[in-house]
């Protein structure tokens, strides 16, 4: 029996070791063990990986009751161990589950919470509880019980006179009784549950897994003639890595040359960055195991980089995936920042005499100076730490503004500015000034302004003073009917990790939707 992909998503959140900050993630389940282990490592938890974390439940299609309950004590492998169960469970069985907790719920049991040890047992012994389909209400309970003469005083009635009883009123009492609930239109004797106790909190139900070090799992077959599905069937699950000859073994097995002959229905990734929309192809299956192997041999700091730098990577491929793994050396990490504040406060602390209180920095509100920060460093905060550009340090010295300079109109025209979405468009920036005698035809101009704690406050047709950048469009913005635009949050400039000139920037083709494809690249003079 195959698992459902998904049963639970939860939010996990830690706090960092000074409590000044928190750390969080989100975690579809269940999950191979890799996947939990970045869980973790987003948390920066893998030193205490069985500690309680604060968690909600952020989608439980199986059983949505559980959203709105608060869990006891959860450890990440309880968790994944109760989604694992609930995957394999048949859809019988998940109708029994939650006609119990449902009535274990109402009687109020679970008012302060569900201990994690309950919740796991709740998923045994449910072969002993009854299920009637079909016995959506009282009425039909009440109708039920006639029909199948479950009651002795009904049963004593003369049956020319049962047309006279109030079914309903018979079905409350029977429901009563049993401490019965409805469920998606059957009927549970939820009352007759007795709680067996398989988990004792410590040590959970061994449980066949796939290897404790796989790093990538593939579902594979051999490739269909004509439907999809065709070889579904015979699918079987590999780890990653693994060795050319037992992967050929495989092939063979499944009638195919080599494994890039087969075909994969699903995938598991213990780097999220590395998913079925990167890995898109079996032709990429030896960079895919290269990695795998590379992955596997690295120290879980440099684990931690590699998948930083995967997430800072703007268009990822496998090629590029692979040969980012040879360049890390090349890149300066460090994980114990929450976000951009918290590394702003870092980097003061870094250049500041270590005699110094670092409780000072604790009370400066510094997100917009932390977000400007990184902006100049050329850094970029990840789900697992601060991660530098290429060749550069997180704590190299760098100007807190660039002087305004006047591009001529050829250096303008030759310049590669960064790419930006603002204000709904995708556009160009630069620090410099652009007059309108520079400004390329088919282009629209306007300034940036600082602020007294934002690196750009607003957007104007013309800055004079505390000028912060100038934005190039292809449309024109609207300002309706105001002099400026104020940025917040939401709306200041995106920087989207890449560069055009603004000849290149006129012929690219940016499709604005409300959500688009992040893995698209756009289209620029035909060529992509």
């Amino acid at each position: 029996m195959e698992p459902d992909r998904e049963t639970l998503q939860i939010e996990v959140v830690a706090e960092n070791a000074d409590r000044s900050g928190v750390y969080f993630t989100v975690l579809d389940l269940p999950a191979m063990g890799g996947r939990i282990w970045d869980a973790l490592q987003r948390l920066r938890s893998t030193a205490t990986p069985e500690r309680p974390f604060d968690v909600s439940i952020r989608k439980s299609p199986k059983l949505p009751e559980l959203a709105g309950i608060t869990l006891i004590a959860p450890t990440l492998p309880e968790l994944n161990f109760f989604a694992r169960r609930l995957a394999f469970m048949p859809d019988e069985d998940i109708l029994l589950l939650k006609g119990v907790f449902l009535q274990r719920l109402e009687a109020g049991r679970y008012k302060n919470g569900i201990p994690m040890k309950e919740l796991i047992n709740l998923t045994y012994g449910l072969d002993t509880v009854m299920i009637a389909s079909n016995v959506g209400d009282d009425e039909a309970l009440g109708r039920f019980v006639v029909e199948n003469e479950l009651n002795e005083d009904v049963n004593a009635i003369p049956e020319s006179s049962l047309y006279l009883l109030d079914q309903a009123q018979i079905g409350r009492l029977q429901r009563k009784n049993d401490g019965g609930v409805f469920v998606d239109g059957c009927y549970v004797v939820a009352g007759e549950y007795e709680l067996a106790e398989i988990y004792d909190g410590t040590h959970l139900p061994e449980t066949k897994e796939e290897p404790e070090d796989a790093v990538f799992r593939l579902l594979v077959a051999q490739t269909p003639m004509d439907d999809p599905e065709e070889t579904a069937g015979s699918a079987e699950w590999i780890s990653l890595p693994i060795s050319p000859e037992k992967a050929a073994q495989i092939a063979h097995a499944h009638n195919e040359m080599c494994m890039e002959d087969c075909v994969y229905f699903d995938m598991d990734s213990a780097i999220p960055q590395i998913d079925d929309q990167v890995y898109n192809s079996m032709d990429h299956f030896a960079r895919l195991n290269q990695i795998a192997m590379q992955y596997q041999a690295m120290s879980e700091p440099d684990q931690i980089k590699y998948k930083a730098v995967l997430e800072a990577e703007p268009h990822l491929t496998m090629e590029k995936a692979l040969e980012l793994a040879a360049h890390l050396p090349e890149y300066e990490f460090t994980p114990l920042p929450c976000d951009e504040a918290d590394f702003f406060k870092e980097y003061l602390a870094h250049h500041l005499d270590t005699r110094m209180d670092r409780r000072w920095l604790s009370t400066i509100a510094t997100q917009a100076e932390g977000a400007r920060l990184l902006q100049k460093l050329g850094a970029t905060q990840t789900e697992y730490g601060i991660l530098s550009a290429p060749g550069h340090s997180l704590y190299e010295l760098v100007p807190y503004g660039e002087p305004s300079r006047e591009l001529s109109a050829q250096a303008l025209t030759d310049e590669k500015l960064e790419v930006v979405e603002v204000l709904g468009q995708t556009a160009l920036f630069t620090n410099g000034r652009v007059t309108e005698q520079e400004l390329p035809d088919g282009l629209y101009r306007y300034d940036l302004r600082e602020g007294e704690n934002l690196a750009f406050a607003t957007i104007e047709r013309n800055v004079a003073a505390n000028h912060a950048g100038t934005i190039l469009t292809k449309a024109p913005l609207d300002f309706g009917g105001q002099e400026y635009l104020v940025f917040d949050e939401d709306t200041s400039p995106n920087f989207l990790g890449y560069d055009l000139t603004p000849e290149e920037f006129l012929q690219t083709d940016f499709t604005q939707t409300d959500a688009p494809e992040e893995d698209s690249a756009p289209q620029m003079g035909g060529i992509q």
